[in-house]
């Protein structure tokens, strides 16, 4: 396929000439003024726990949905894009709350055949139970990943009234989920589309198997530049049951739910399951207080400061009461690491605790 000239993420021609790199200009229009009063930005769907509201996707930024494989992430896009579709309330929680003039959806799919592509579509309008006049839903999967990006990015220019974004399977943007270049050019592709176009772009990623980070690079700097990170998970002891946390927020967090598939292939809503819940939070770093893992890191290291991979992570499962193993830990020491409360010393193969405060 080739990609026209209009389509070329390269292309920084207008009418045949070089579009001029004026340093002095561009820093002044991007100058922040500290005496300046910006509106906070309009959001396109909200998450209400009680009387709080979360919300979890503005205009001018992006969000990342994880998961495992067959956690049920493309039916969660089936339900935030019938909320959409509804311009209201579904499951009396989740709120679509758009402003007028940009009430418009694009829907890209990258992994589905048009049969299951096509039924997921089917299934957002059915659980809407309206007609489809405000979104428009794309299947990219025969394409190469930078056509398949050149596409999307036609496509939002030249949508009018465009208000959010669904990517699924934003992994099939690049060729490697691992090359550093590719991640940071595609994440500053989605910060330039939201903060030019003011709209809200939702994006899925699978996890790694052995742990509960998003996969690669482009994991990283996705959840690192995103607004939020929700994680969809197959609950442990009901495995009809999808459970969706708020991971990370740059704003407030919205409370854990849960939804199963009911007789006619659509999400339900459903009660969180209690044994899963008590778990998750027994399990899930994020879900515990920094305190308490201040305190396991501070035992770990008056008796070792500076043990090796294998004696800090059995120094972790002990320190926990040994609720969970070793692949499970790997997550608790990629959460420490990426706090920079320790530190990984390549040459000598030693992690090494960073945390600023003299506590010891």
């Amino acid at each position: 396929m080739n990609i026209p000239a209009e389509l070329s993420l390269n292309n920084t021609k207008t009418e045949g000439t070089e579009q001029p790199f004026d340093p002095e200009e561009i820093l002044k229009s991007v100058e922040v003024d500290p005496y300046a009063d910006i509106a906070k930005p309009e959001t396109a769907i909200e998450v209400h726990t009680g009387e709080k509201i979360s919300p979890s996707f503005t205009l001018g930024n992006f969000s990342t949905v994880i998961g495992k494989a067959k956690s049920r992430k493309t039916f969660l896009l089936t339900v935030f894009l019938a909320v959409i579709i509804i311009g209201g309330w579904i499951w009396d929680f989740i709120k679509c709350v758009l402003p007028t003039g940009k009430n418009f959806a694009l829907y890209f799919d990258s992994e589905q055949s048009s049969y299951h592509l096509n039924r997921a579509i089917k299934r957002a309008i059915k659980l809407s139970g309206k007609d489809a006049i405000n979104f428009k839903a794309y299947g990219l999967r025969k394409f190469k990943p930078s056509e398949r990006l050149a596409l999307i990015e036609y496509a939002i220019y030249h949508t009018p009234n465009l208000g959010i974004v669904f990517i699924d399977g934003i992994r099939d943007l690049v060729t490697s989920i691992n090359d550093e270049e590719q991640a940071t050019e595609l994440t500053s592709k989605l910060l330039k589309w939201t903060a030019e176009l003011n709209i809200h772009i939702v994006t899925v990623l699978h996890q790694n198997k052995g742990d509960a980070n998003a996969r690669g690079h482009l994991g990283s700097e996705a959840i690192n530049k995103g607004e939020t990170t929700l994680s969809v998970t197959v609950d442990n002891f009901d495995k009809d049951v999808s459970i969706v946390s708020c991971e990370m927020s740059r704003d407030l967090p919205f409370a854990d739910f849960a939804f199963r598939i009911n007789e006619e292939g659509l999400p339900e809503v459903c009660d969180l399951p209690e044994k899963s819940i008590t778990q998750q939070r027994q399990t899930n770093p994020q879900k515990i207080d920094n305190e308490k893992h201040w305190s396991v890191l501070n035992e770990i290291y008056k008796a070792n400061p500076q043990p090796n991979h294998a004696e800090l992570r059995d120094a972790i499962i002990y320190g926990f009461g040994d609720i969970f193993g070793q692949s499970k830990c790997r997550s608790f020491i990629a959460h420490y690491i990426q706090n920079e409360w320790i530190e990984k010393d390549r040459d000598k193969q030693k992690v090494i605790y960073k945390y600023k405060r003299a506590i010891f």
